[in-house]
């Protein structure tokens, strides 16, 4: 797995992008590092580009991917209530309607599309 995650100074998004096959370990690296450049910039919007990567998560690490970011955030002074998530993936990914709801359910801003497009679309929507 690969990855980068930038801070886009023009859009003010935390622009992430992932390749090849991705699990657990390395999806709390990339809450890391994205929250602490969120915390650092003072960014709230984030863009997640999974279109090139595998997900490789159990029905249990989707149910807690939410409470991962927020135990992330948390020690760092952040508050993913604050942050506004668009999380791209590919049209064979099966569970992203079940990860928007686990997510909406904790109380966390985050929609899921396969449209990198319509994505930053309604990141910029207020």
């Amino acid at each position: 797995m690969t990855h980068t995650i930038i801070y886009n100074p023009e859009t003010h998004i935390i622009e992430t992008k992932v390749q090849g096959n991705i699990a657990l370990d390395e999806m709390k690296e990339i809450f890391s590092e994205a929250m602490q450049i969120a915390i650092e910039k003072e960014v709230f919007l984030f863009l997640s580009d999974f279109r090139e990567a595998t997900i490789s998560l159990s029905t249990m690490n989707i149910y807690d991917l939410p409470k991962i970011l927020s135990d992330t955030a948390a020690p760092l002074g952040g508050n993913v209530h604050k942050f506004k998530r668009a999380i791209v993936t590919a049209k064979d990914f099966k569970d992203s309607g079940f990860s928007e709801t686990v997510t909406v359910n904790r109380g966390q801003n985050a929609k899921f599309f396969h449209d990198v497009d319509e994505a930053k679309k309604w990141l910029s929507e207020k």
